[in-house]
C-alpha cells in the first residue's frame, strides 16, 4: 500500500509538473505577442508606396491663402507642405491620408533657425516629391531660381497681420540672406511683426508658383527652365557666394 501511494503521488506531482509548465508557456506565449505589438504596432499596417503619390490640380490662390495663415501656425516649411499636401490628401487620400505633415515643422528659419535653405523652398520640395516623383526636383529647381529673382513678397493677404512697406530680390535661396537683406531694407528687427508677416507672405508665393508649375506638369505642359547648377559651376552651388564671402566679409565688433 505505501509504495502504491507513493506512485500514485508521483504521478499526481508529475501531472502537476505538467499543467504547470503548459500553463507557464501559454502564458509566456501571450506574453511574447502583447509585446511584440506593443514594441512594433507598425508591423501589421500597409507598407506606403513609392513616390509619386499622385497629384491633382490644385487652385493657386487657394493655396496661397492656405500657406499664409500656416505660416501662422508652424513657420515656413510646414506651411509651403501643408498647403499643397492637405488638399491632395482631400482629393486623392491613399498613402496622403498617413503623411503628418506636422514632421515637417523642423524646416523653420533654414531648419530650426540655421538660416540655410529657406524653409517654404524645403516644404515645396516636399510637396513636390510626393506629388510628382523625380519630376518633382525639375519643378523645385525652377522654384528656387524664380524665388532668388523675383521681388519678394508678392502676395496680398486678405486680413494682413501686419503692414510692409518693402519687396526684395534675395539673388539667393538662402534663408539668412533673403530675410537679412528683407529686414535691413525695411528696417526691423526678425522678431517683429513685419518681419513675421513677410515671411508668412513669401510662404504663400512659393506655394502659388509651386502649385503653378505642378499644374503645369500635370496638363504635360512643363518643361525646367534653369539649368543643374553643379554642372555650370562643377560644384553642388548657389551662385552669390561672393557677395558675402569675398571682400564684403562682415567683421563683427568684438
Amino acid at each position: 500500500m505505501s509504495g502504491c501511494g507513493q506512485d500514485q503521488k508521483k504521478g499526481v506531482s508529475r501531472r502537476e509538473m505538467l499543467i504547470g509548465a503548459g500553463k507557464v508557456a501559454v502564458g509566456a506565449a501571450i506574453l511574447s505577442v502583447g509585446a511584440a505589438e506593443l514594441v512594433t504596432p507598425a508591423a501589421a499596417t500597409t507598407t506606403p508606396p513609392p513616390t509619386p503619390w499622385g497629384y491633382r490640380k490644385l487652385d493657386p490662390a487657394k493655396t496661397a491663402a492656405i500657406a499664409y495663415e500656416n505660416w501662422y501656425k508652424n513657420y515656413c516649411c510646414y506651411a509651403v507642405a501643408s498647403s499643397i499636401i492637405d488638399q491632395l490628401r482631400e482629393q486623392i487620400g491613399g498613402p496622403y491620408n498617413n503623411l503628418p505633415v506636422e514632421a515637417f515643422i523642423f524646416g523653420h528659419g533654414g531648419t530650426v533657425g540655421w538660416g540655410t535653405l529657406c524653409g517654404t523652398l524645403m516644404g515645396a520640395g516636399i510637396a513636390t516629391s510626393f506629388a510628382a516623383g523625380k519630376k518633382g526636383e525639375e519643378v523645385l529647381n525652377d522654384v528656387i531660381a524664380w524665388y532668388g529673382d523675383t521681388q519678394l513678397p508678392i502676395f496680398m493677404p486678405a486680413n494682413p497681420k501686419a503692414t510692409i512697406k518693402q519687396v526684395n530680390a534675395s539673388d539667393s535661396p538662402l534663408c539668412h540672406v533673403s530675410v537679412g537683406k528683407w529686414m535691413k531694407k525695411e528696417g526691423v528687427s526678425l522678431a517683429s511683426a513685419e518681419r513675421k508677416d513677410r515671411c508668412a507672405r513669401v510662404a504663400a508665393d512659393v506655394a502659388f508658383h509651386t502649385v503653378t508649375l505642378l499644374n503645369k506638369w500635370a496638363d504635360g505642359n512643363f518643361e525646367m527652365e534653369n539649368g543643374s547648377q553643379s554642372k555650370e559651376y562643377g560644384i553642388t552651388a548657389q551662385n552669390n557666394c561672393m557677395e558675402c564671402h569675398g571682400d564684403n566679409v562682415p567683421s563683427p565688433k568684438i
